[in-house]
């Protein structure tokens, strides 16, 4: 990609390493009970988009997606948006929609609100009320799959009215100074980034301006997002003000977020540069980028890092697949009419000028052009993810190369169907292999895949599925401990009296395993309050009817390994500490994604994918429902 080499490189946001710089924006219809088609997925063309060959899309959170009767079509949206290797991200925003007593909408202070009814002013307790349902919502968001969270703190959030001096009138913590009015978007941020953790990614939306009589400085925006740079991994620049009048034909600030034919191109450059120069933080502008010269320029010239598409992903959804496919004259460019947006035409005439598929996608059968000639397709990791890529991107025609750098296929399915309980999953791992065997694949065993090789192979898509490796347990004396995995494979060597640290699935299994010989006493220790969390209930319950059948199996829960000394492990439960021998300590407290391995092999092939363990260490059912699918539409 050459002619687009800037947009087309990888970058890395967090530990999200994405294929290329092309974001599609969240947008979204609030829903009702109809909906024009089926494969509208909770937000705008979420099946194109998703196929089209960006590297995120984001969803916007227009109902409550973690309801009991919603997580299930949660959870097909992200399945949706990953089926062809994009991330795929959660909005979430700074905003108060209860109302008063008196039904006056919450704001900073008593007044005016933006949508021009009565505003009273937030209590400390109403401001903590928000941020709780954000944190609960970004700690669903990260254990359901989401790849990352977009903070809403641009338009009309919270922040952008307690930053404004206008609608800002406290005389507490919150008001007058610039540190002041900034501290109620900086403390939802900081409580965000506490519950997700320092390595789960986090998008900042701001607007530079509001454009309205009670806006703020660039510059009060500009110091505030210095202020945040350890909080967040990138700033997502915008402009405007949403719903400002209270009805549409008042909405004088909406046409600067959705720019109309009458602003130019590329207008968020200017204070998008500032921000990438004066911090820390990776920087995507939103709004006027309507095509790939645009990001190309904006990124080639030091303006951004990544460019946030909306519109132009609605108008022609595969325009950055086509690119890859040198079809560029196919692209169909968006015309800026705005009749995609809800807001614009009142809900009357919601479509796409140029794109009649859109909302429509049930009426009117897909043909990708790019899918016109058969690729060589390169899979990495001979797991059952790379297996299940390489199986069916085989099915589809293309030429497959698998390469596994071990003597045999398998993975952990080498250790997973060890055992008197997994003979069912042995079945699935003889099935994986026999199938491989009859295919057309060429599979490469004993080969250490690195750059030099993947230049020679000359593929046309890269599917790195090179697993996992055990955490290292960060304690005194972890040199003592044996890996899980070894444990597996050298049943010979454990001892009588056996510790296992870490209560998942896997910890649990094997001390059931193990329990099945009397003269063995096994302890599992496991941190939360609960052994095998990461399953299902049925399995849990069907988990603990096992284990109460052995007198010689025990478990500590709410338990956390201190330290090991001379085969002495010390746990520390509610803050006291119990020292025992053992035999033998097995490490069982989870995998680590091989991120940086992964990460080295990005920028050779422009089409690269991340599935399986070597993305997120989870169950055998995502990696293989999203590797199907990412070897099916190569």
């Amino acid at each position: 990609m050459e002619k687009y080499s800037h947009l087309f490189s990888p970058l890395k946001v967090g530990n999200m390493m994405l294929r290329n710089r092309i974001i599609a924006a969240p947008m979204g219809i609030i829903p009702s009970h109809k909906i024009p088609s089926s494969t509208n997925y909770g937000a705008m063309s979420a099946w194109d988009r998703s196929m089209g060959g960006s590297a995120l899309v984001f969803l916007g959170n227009f109902v409550d997606l973690f309801s009991k009767y919603e997580l299930d079509s949660t959870k097909e949206f992200i399945n949706t948006a990953k089926q062809d290797g994009c991330k795929v991200g959660l909005e979430i925003g700074l905003f108060c929609q209860k109302r008063s007593p008196e039904g006056y909408a919450y704001g900073p202070s008593d007044g005016i609100h933006l949508t021009k009814v009565p505003m009273k002013k937030m209590s400390k307790e109403d401001m903590e009320e928000v941020i709780d349902d954000m944190v609960k919502q970004a700690i669903s968001a990260k254990k359901i799959g989401f790849d990352c969270i977009l903070l809403h703190f641009g338009h009309d959030s919270l922040h952008s009215q307690f930053l404004s001096p206008v609608w800002n009138k406290r005389t507490d913590e919150y008001g007058g100074t610039l540190e002041n009015r900034g501290r109620y978007g900086k403390e939802a941020l900081f409580a965000i980034r506490k519950a997700v953790g320092k390595d789960f990614p986090l998008i900042v939306r701001v607007s530079r301006q509001l454009i309205i009589p009670e806006t703020f400085k660039e510059e009060d925006q500009l110091e505030w997002l210095k202020s945040i740079e350890d909080l967040a991994d990138m700033v997502n620049v915008s402009v405007g003000m949403d719903c400002y009048g209270g009805t549409p034909d008042k909405y004088e600030a909406n046409v600067h977020t959705a720019s109309t034919i009458f602003i130019p191109h590329n207008y968020q450059k200017d204070f998008a540069k500032k921000v990438k120069e004066n911090t820390r933080l990776l920087v995507c502008s939103v709004g006027g980028n309507e095509n790939a010269q645009d990001g190309e320029y904006l990124i080639e010239n030091g303006y951004v890092d990544a460019v946030m598409y909306g519109r132009s992903l609605l108008a022609d959804p595969y325009w950055p697949r086509k690119l890859m496919e040198g079809l560029d004259d196919d692209i169909v460019p968006c015309i800026r009419c705005n009749n995609c947006y809800h807001v614009s035409t009142e809900h009357w005439n919601i479509q796409c000028s140029v794109n009649p598929r859109f909302r429509r996608e049930d009426r009117m059968a897909l043909q990708r052009p790019f899918k016109t000639k058969k690729k060589h397709v390169i899979v990495i990791g001979g797991g059952p993810a790379g297996m299940v890529a390489a199986l069916a991107a085989d099915e589809q025609g293309h030429k497959v190369t698998l390469i596994e750098k071990e003597k045999e296929l398998g993975g952990l399915l080498h250790y997973a169907s060890k055992g008197v309980y997994k003979e069912d999953l042995r079945r699935y791992y003889r099935y994986l292999v026999n199938k491989i065997e009859k295919s057309d694949i060429n599979v490469l065993l004993n080969t250490t895949a690195d750059r030099k090789l993947l230049k020679e192979l000359n593929g046309d898509r890269l599917i790195i599925a090179i697993g996992s490796d055990s955490r290292k347990l960060n304690i005194e004396g972890n040199e003592e401990m044996m890996d899980v995995l070894y444990a597996i494979d050298h049943p010979e060597e454990i001892g009588n009296k056996v510790a296992i640290i870490g209560g998942g699935s896997t910890g649990a299994e094997f001390g059931l395993e193990l329990a099945d010989d009397k003269n063995k006493d096994i302890t599992i220790v496991e941190m939360g309050d609960k052994l095998a969390s990461n399953g299902n209930w049925f399995y849990q319950i069907g988990l603990r009817q096992t284990m109460e059948k052995y007198d010689n199996l025990h478990s500590l829960l709410n338990a956390r390994a201190a330290r090991i000394k001379d085969k002495k492990l010390t746990v520390e439960i509610d803050w006291n500490e119990i020292s025992t021998e053992y035999d033998t300590i097995i490490n069982a407290v989870g995998r680590v994604s091989k991120s940086e391995e992964a990460e080295n092999l990005y920028g050779v092939i422009d089409d690269t994918i991340t599935v399986g363990d070597a993305e997120r260490p989870g169950a055998i059912i995502d990696a293989i429902n999203i590797a199907y699918f990412v070897g099916r539409n190569s």
